[in-house]
C-alpha cells in the first residue's frame, strides 16, 4: 500500500469537464491524472467513455485509460493495486497525483481503501453455476436472500 501524502481529487459524472479543469490544474501544480473511471480503463472503449483525446493525453500523463482489453477480468482490487503503483510511481519523481473520474468505488478503494477478505473462490462459484443451471437460478436466491 502506496502512503499518500496528498492526493487532488476530482470526482463528477460523464461530460461535465473534469479532463479539461484537470489537466489545467495538472499543468499548474506539476501533476499528473491517474484515472478513476471504470470505463475508460479499457481499450478500445472510446464512444461514450469521454476518454482523453490523444492530444489532452500529450498535454498531461494520464495513468489506467486503455490499460485492458474488454474480455480481462479487471476488479476494484485490481484498479486499487495499479492506481496505489501508479499514485507511488508519480510521487516518487516528485509530481503529485490527481485521482479523476467518475467511479465512486474507485475512488472509495483508494481513499478508504477495500475489504482485507479473502479472494474470489472459482471452484465454489462454477458449483452454484452448475446448481442454478441444473435446478434454476430460483433456488440460489431462496438459499441466499440478499
Amino acid at each position: 500500500m502506496v502512503v499518500i501524502t496528498l492526493l487532488l481529487c476530482i470526482l463528477g459524472p460523464t461530460a461535465v469537464g473534469k479532463t479539461e479543469i484537470a489537466i489545467a490544474v495538472a499543468q499548474r501544480l506539476n501533476a499528473e491524472i491517474v484515472s478513476a473511471d471504470s470505463r475508460q480503463i479499457y481499450r478500445y472503449m472510446d464512444i461514450g467513455t469521454a476518454k482523453p483525446t490523444p492530444c489532452q493525453q500529450a498535454q498531461v500523463r494520464h495513468h489506467l485509460v486503455d490499460v485492458v482489453d474488454p474480455d480481462e477480468r479487471f476488479s476494484v482490487a485490481d484498479y486499487q493495486r495499479a492506481a496505489d503503483n501508479a499514485i507511488g510511481d508519480i510521487q516518487s519523481r516528485g509530481k503529485r497525483a490527481m485521482l479523476v473520474g467518475g467511479a465512486g468505488l474507485y475512488f472509495r478503494a483508494i481513499v478508504d481503501g477495500l475489504f482485507d477478505g479473502p479472494n474470489a473462490d472459482p471452484a465454489f462459484r462454477g458449483g452454484l453455476r452448475a446448481e442454478a443451471q441444473k435446478f434454476g437460478a430460483e433456488v440460489l436466491h431462496r438459499r441466499y436472500p440478499e
